[in-house]
């Protein structure tokens, strides 16, 4: 299956200003304004499923596993204030609750280091065994997905790969500021006792004021619009 990452977001799940979380010394400065799209999911056994039709084979153990897309969109704040990172975290919880956070997990993630030296666009292999390559090795025929993708910001580094909250920080370059959309990749995974999982998308963002960093976090009237089941 070849996964083509959009220039532009498709759906959105919340759009508004940021509040203030923490203000380290002085002023907080304008409020950056975020966009965080809708996820969008698929069955890894249909990501994967190869172009002649072979069928993909789970690993051992009792687990489910998808392949998810989030998306989310940074605008400098007006004035003088300006963006210093970011991060976009998932916080996964087990469906029935009683299951334990322990039996779900971000199996692998993409892009897991992205420096200013890497290229605009490349491409990425999701193999059978659940593990994201970068480069397209995936040939016609085979068990896999490929993904087509476009670097947004300037460093991207993620964490938590094998753990229930995994994340993303973006941090800006002296010469590229943290603008624009960006996409990235998970595969969850749901073992049992787990049938699914609950999801929430968290987004923070510290800006730079005229006398120190701020940091800001989503209202709480986001945080509905922001949270996803699986299946």
């Amino acid at each position: 299956m070849l996964i083509i990452t959009p220039q532009e977001m498709q759906e959105v799940a919340w759009e508004g200003k940021l509040v203030v979380s923490q203000v380290f010394r002085g002023e907080t400065g304008a409020p950056p304004v975020v966009t965080i799209g809708k996820p969008e999911v698929w069955p890894v056994e249909q990501a994967l499923e190869s172009e002649t039709g072979k069928k993909w084979a789970p690993p051992l153990g009792e687990a489910r596993y998808w392949l998810v897309r989030l998306a989310c969109t940074l605008r400098e704040p007006p004035g003088r204030s300006r963006i210093r990172e970011a991060t976009q975290t998932l916080i996964l919880a087990p469906r029935p609750a009683e299951a334990g956070v322990e039996n779900v997990y971000a199996k692998d993630l993409f892009p897991l280091r992205v420096g200013v030296e890497d290229k605009g666009s490349f491409t990425a292999s999701l193999g059978p065994e659940l593990g994201f390559v970068s480069g397209a090795s995936i040939q016609a025929g085979e068990v896999g997905a490929t993904i087509e993708f476009r670097k947004v910001f300037p460093v991207i580094q993620a964490y938590g790969a094998g753990e229930s909250t995994p994340y993303w920080e973006f941090k800006p370059h002296a010469a590229y500021p943290l603008n624009g959309s960006q996409f990235v990749y998970a595969v969850l995974a749901a073992r049992k006792p787990a049938e699914g999982l609950r999801a929430h998308v968290e987004l923070t963002v510290t800006t730079q004021a005229t006398f120190g960093p701020v940091k800001f976090g989503m209202p709480e009237t986001a945080r509905q619009a922001v949270d996803f089941s699986l299946p």
